[in-house]
């Protein structure tokens, strides 16, 4: 079973429970590191716990740790303000995490909300998707003068490496491949679903700047089955309810800011 663990203090990550086995993986002048820390952090780490070599490299970490931990206790640097410190912030931070963890043990995703999440996910996508390229400038003007441009025989690629301010995009030709609408802002959205196929239209204003966009071809859309998508679908609603969580308690709370 998934188990979400999110972090409060930095942002909210899920994480799944792996199993722990006793056993000593290793030892550092005599002092044991057992597998239970080595299956701990895997399990705070599942990208990392799907790499090959993920459980040596974790050992070969917390051999340097035990290596420094030492050193600093042999140096008397655990009895530092700066450890001190750093120390009852990580007791914050650990604090943190096990409450939201027991939070959202205790207030599981139902069946039902899961299931409502995934038709409002299928709805949200809308019956087609697009097939789009789009230049955006600062200028309404420069919009204009590009759409001209357009109706007068140029190549969309060539103005959209040329003139887009979104770089990454113009070195494609404006290309954005395949798109929901949903995805962008309401005008932007409105005009895509109505325009005609590969006939350039604009300008559409945007916070962004003004876009210039052709539509090249368009196709029905299939949605992902509910089991392809329910382990993601059941993070976000606990991290979302994780949020809510935080949110509340905040709202309850006596906060004073100071400077």
């Amino acid at each position: 079973m998934k188990k979400i663990r999110l972090i409060i203090l930095a942002t909210v990550v899920s994480a799944y429970a792996i199993p722990s086995f006793a056993g000593t993986v290793a030892t550092v002048n005599g002092k044991p590191i057992d597998q239970s820390e080595v299956q701990t952090i895997l399990s705070m780490s599942p990208n990392l716990a799907k790499t090959p070599h993920a459980r040596h490299q974790v050992v070969q970490n917390l051999i340097n740790m035990e290596i420094l931990s030492q050193y600093a206790i042999k140096h008397h640097i655990n009895e530092s303000t700066n450890f001190k410190t750093r120390l009852a912030l990580a007791r914050e931070q650990i604090l943190a995490d096990v409450a939201v963890d027991h939070y959202v043990h205790d207030h599981p995703v139902t069946a039902s909300t899961l299931l409502s999440a995934y038709h409002n996910f299928v709805k949200s996508m809308g019956k087609k998707e697009y097939k789009v390229r789009q230049i955006l400038v600062k200028t309404k003007a420069d919009a204009e003068n590009i759409l001209r441009a357009l109706k007068n025989g140029k190549k969309f690629k060539g103005l959209a490496q040329k003139d887009s301010i979104i770089r990454s995009g113009a070195a494609h030709g404006g290309e954005l491949g395949w798109i929901v609408p949903a995805m962008f802002s309401a005008p932007l959205a409105k005009a895509i679903e109505t325009a005609p196929i590969e006939k350039p239209f604009g300008p559409v204003k945007t916070q962004y700047g003004y876009h210039v966009m052709e539509v090249q071809a368009t196709r029905v859309i299939t949605p992902p089955s509910f089991n392809a998508i329910k382990e993601r679908l059941e993070v976000q609603l606990a991290q979302r309810e994780a949020a809510r969580f935080v949110d509340d308690l905040r709202h309850h709370a006596k906060i004073k800011m100071f400077g």
